[in-house]
């Protein structure tokens, strides 16, 4: 059956008019006659009987129209459907990253662009650096945003967020806290030291081998960003962590920076991938466009 020809006669059902019918349609007369000619032979039944200058649907067309009808209806609603997915209104959007940016970045972004955009279903899947890439590289991801050495990988095209600073922190009661001290003096004290493997680790022992200091006494070792903290809060120790991670800790006086002289500094590049030459769904689009906007108005409203 043609399904285009069922639109038409639909049009010509509902209008009562073959001319109103081929206005709407943007088509000719002849065309749409054409179509509800062929309708009827397909069919093997009469479907309009003249009414003077108008139409009568005979049983068969208003049984016909009613099935019309409902195509018509769904064609619409097709059409309002892909027109809402195309926008990025509706569809999914599937996030893989790394456990810095999943807590301390993404999550705000995500509420910011639900309240946006209510029907487009969100995950968010916290993964390691080289799983999260893997997801996106077996289309179980749209985007990957990774925290650490932001490295080039293959397939994938890095956009650099930010770079985020990595503060040392201490307790406000540490003997330390808000001074401003070497590095040598820092390294005698005992500090929280994340699980081997870590990034947050590497990056210690990097400044160390950097400025060939020592490998600080560890307090205690933990698993994970918020144990980190708050052991350091708890007083156990000092820490070398990430501005995202402990800056509304130290915005609610729980932690303190430690000031180093001298160059001590090393970056965390936070970087969201996406695979090379392929468009992003609508939805990760609109996401990708709403984070980098956010992060860029508020690292230069400062």
């Amino acid at each position: 059956m043609n399904l285009y020809g069922l639109i038409v006669f639909h049009h010509v059902a509902t209008t009562g008019s073959v001319t109103r019918a081929a206005e709407l349609l943007r088509i000719s007369q002849p065309a749409v006659t054409a179509h509800v000619r062929n309708m009827a032979a397909e069919l093997g039944m009469t479907l309009l009987a003249p009414k003077g200058r108008g139409i009568l649907l005979t049983e068969a067309g208003e049984r016909l129209a009613a099935h019309a009808a409902r195509l018509f209806s769904l064609e619409q609603d097709i059409t309002r459907d892909l027109a809402a997915f195309r926008d990025g209104s509706v569809g999914k959007l599937r996030i893989a990253a790394t456990s810095l940016p999943a807590n301390f970045l993404l999550l705000e972004q995500i509420a910011a662009f639900k309240q946006a955009f209510p029907s487009v279903a969100v995950t968010l899947d916290t993964r390691n650096a080289n799983d999260a890439a893997e997801a996106l590289y077996q289309y179980k991801a749209d985007i990957a945003v990774i925290g650490g050495s932001g490295e080039a990988r293959e397939g994938l095209t890095r956009h650099v967020l930010l770079e985020d600073e990595l503060w040392f922190v201490a307790a406000p009661t540490h003997p330390l806290a808000g001074r401003n001290v070497s590095l040598g003096e820092l390294f005698m004290e005992p500090f929280i030291m994340r699980e081997e493997g870590s990034a947050a680790r590497d990056r210690l022992l990097a400044l160390c081998r950097i400025h060939g200091a020592a490998i600080p006494e560890t307090a205690i070792q933990v698993s994970g960003v918020h144990e980190s903290l708050h052991a350091v809060a708890a007083g156990l120790g000092v820490s070398f962590v990430s501005s995202l991670e402990a800056k509304r800790a130290i915005a609610r006086e729980e932690l303190t920076r430690v000031q180093v002289q001298g160059e001590a500094e090393l970056r965390n590049p936070i970087v969201l991938y996406t695979r090379d030459e392929e468009m992003l769904p609508p939805a990760a689009q609109q996401f990708m466009k709403a984070l980098l906007q956010s992060i860029q108005h508020e690292h230069t409203s400062f």
